[in-house]
């Protein structure tokens, strides 16, 4: 990306955060919570923020939802009530590591937002994240998905373009374009149905590593205007 586009970006979110927060005021702090899945699974997570759009955060392989934290408290900030969790054998939830169930975490994910007051849901998701934010969108009640170099295929979660095809929301697909899953990000974000945007980066760095390359202000940026467009905090 040219660095003109990439300091644009910087300075936007740098803008909507002043514009947004009191001088010195701090992002609301986190709230450790539990929920439990529709097949009995009790899962923990992390809440930031109260707004009445709630953000669901799913992270990568073999991470947990540590890895999401940062972004979450920039979200709560921002007016949003963001939850970053646990996949189900992963930190400190119960169950057994069943990657091919893990969409059911992310839909438990976003009925619990909504059971404490959130009205709008955007799901972001990296790595198998994305995949299974993917798959849990597409019975629909999902205002947004993000998904960050997420495999159409991974340890049994599989997305279909059957499925693809019936996403009908704002969606924001980010690769990098010498990572490995990036031809199954193009052929996902051609087949999904919506309003839909890809953007590539420079460099091979992988899902929320992508915060932690040159390009994360860029990332951070194009995310939070992506989801303030789709999604306004109330």
């Amino acid at each position: 990306m040219p660095l003109r586009a990439r300091g644009f970006w910087a300075a936007l979110v740098a803008a909507v955060i002043f514009c947004s927060a009191p001088a010195g005021a701090a992002a609301p702090a986190g709230g450790a919570v539990r929920f439990t899945t529709s097949d009995g699974v009790v899962l923990a997570g992390t809440v930031f923020g109260d707004g009445s759009a709630g953000v669901v955060l799913a992270h990568m392989f073999p991470t947990d939802q540590t890895s999401w934290q940062p972004f979450a408290r920039q979200l709560a900030a921002e007016g949003y009530r963001a939850l970053a969790f646990d996949f189900r054998g992963f930190g400190r939830s119960g169950g057994s590591r069943r990657v091919d169930e893990i969409d059911l975490d992310v839909r438990a994910a976003a009925v619990y937002l909504r059971s404490q007051g959130a009205r709008r849901i955007v799901l972001v998701g990296a790595s198998m994240g994305g995949t299974a934010s993917i798959k849990a969108a597409t019975p629909g009640g999902v205002d947004a998905l993000i998904a960050i170099s997420s495999p159409m295929r991974f340890r049994g979660l599989n997305v279909s373009e059957t499925e693809l095809g019936r996403l009908t929301m704002p969606s924001l697909w980010i690769a990098s374009e010498r990572d490995s899953v990036t031809p199954a990000m193009r052929a996902m974000h051609a087949a999904a149905g919506g309003r839909k945007t890809l953007h590539v980066y420079s460099g091979s760095a992988h899902g929320t590593y992508i915060f932690d390359s040159a390009h994360g202000p860029d990332l951070t940026g194009r995310i939070l205007v992506f989801i303030a467009r789709a999604v306004p905090p109330r």
